[in-house]
C-alpha cells in the first residue's frame, strides 16, 4: 500500500509558527509521514524536526516555496544566480533531513504574476535555472517535484500537458511533476486521464477534494484516482494538504474565507481512512 502523510500546517496557525509541535497529531491519528515546509528556506531548523521524527517514527517529505528576490525567472541575472544558490541549498537541506524529495513550487514564487504580455520567456528561464539546481538534486539522492497549480496561483504551467513539456526542457531525471487534486480539478478535463498522461514522471502526489476540503468533503472519484494510480505503477505517498482555518494566516493565503472542518482531528482521522480504504 502506498503510505499517506499530510502537510503539517493543516493544523498550524501561522507559516512561522513551529512545526514539530504538530508532529505527535499526526502520528496519534495514524499518518505515516508529514509533508514540512521550508519556510525559512536551508536555514530551516532541521535537528530538532529530524529529533521528533526519529522519535515518532515519521516519515517526512519537503516541500519549499521561492523567494521573489531569488527569483529564477527573474530577467535580472543576479536575481537569478541568487535563486539558483539558494535552491542548492535546499536541496540539501532536504537531504539532511531524510526527505526523498524537494517539492511545491521551486521553480517560481508563488503567487506572482509579471506584467508582460510575453511570459515564455519566464518559462526558459525557469527551466534553465532547475536543469542547474538538478544536478545537486541528483548528487544529493533528492528528487525535485514541481507542483503543478491552478492560474489563480501560477502563470508558469497548471496542466499536466504543460509540465511535460517544462520536464522536456530540463531535461534532467531528478526533476518530476507533483500532482495535486484540487488544483487537477480546475484545470484537467479529465483528472484519471492526465494522471495515466504523467506516467513515470510522477514523483509525488497531494490529495484535497475539489472545494481544498479533506479528501471526502467534495466531489472527486477517489476510486477512478486510484486505478490511475495503479495504472501508471505509482508508488510514492499521498499526501493530504488542506488548509481549512479561514482565522488563520495559513488559510487566508489561499483564500480559505469560511470554515472547511469542524473538528481538525477527527476530519484528518476521517479522510486518512477514507485514502486508506480507497487510495492507497
Amino acid at each position: 500500500m502506498r503510505s499517506i502523510g499530510i502537510e503539517i500546517f493543516y493544523w498550524l496557525q501561522n507559516w512561522s509558527d513551529d512545526q514539530p509541535s504538530a508532529f505527535s497529531k499526526a502520528r496519534a491519528i495514524g499518518f505515516d509521514a508529514v509533508e514540512v515546509s521550508l519556510i525559512a528556506g536551508p536555514d530551516t531548523p532541521i535537528a530538532a524536526m529530524r529529533a521528533e521524527l526519529d522519535a515518532l517514527g515519521l516519515g517526512v517529505f519537503a516541500s519549499m516555496g521561492l523567494p521573489r528576490d531569488k527569483d529564477i525567472t527573474s530577467p535580472d541575472e543576479s536575481t537569478r544566480r541568487a535563486g539558483i544558490e539558494y535552491l542548492k541549498r535546499c536541496v540539501e537541506t532536504a537531504a539532511q533531513l531524510g526527505s526523498p524529495i524537494l517539492g511545491g513550487l521551486p521553480y517560481v514564487p508563488w503567487l506572482y504574476f509579471p506584467p508582460e504580455r510575453d511570459l515564455r520567456p519566464f518559462r526558459d528561464r525557469s527551466a534553465q535555472a532547475m536543469r542547474e539546481v538538478a544536478a545537486t538534486a541528483s548528487d544529493n539522492g533528492v528528487t525535485i517535484c514541481i507542483e503543478l497549480i491552478n492560474r489563480f496561483e501560477t502563470f508558469i504551467f497548471n496542466t499536466v500537458a504543460e509540465g511535460l513539456v517544462y520536464l522536456k526542457q530540463i531535461d534532467q531525471p531528478a526533476v518530476r511533476l507533483q500532482l495535486d487534486t484540487y488544483h487537477m480539478n480546475m484545470e484537467e478535463d479529465d483528472l484519471p486521464a492526465a494522471i495515466r498522461l504523467a506516467g513515470a514522471q510522477l514523483g509525488h502526489f497531494h490529495c484535497a477534494d475539489s472545494n481544498r476540503k479533506p479528501p471526502g468533503g467534495g466531489h472527486i472519484n477517489w476510486s477512478a484516482i486510484k486505478g490511475a494510480l495503479d495504472a501508471v505503477q505509482y508508488s510514492g505517498p499521498l499526501v493530504i494538504e488542506c488548509f481549512p482555518n479561514p482565522a488563520a494566516e495559513t488559510g487566508r493565503t489561499v483564500n480559505t474565507w469560511r470554515p472547511l472542518v469542524s473538528d481538525f482531528d477527527d476530519e484528518a482521522a476521517r479522510a486518512l481512512s477514507l485514502l486508506r480504504q480507497h487510495v492507497a
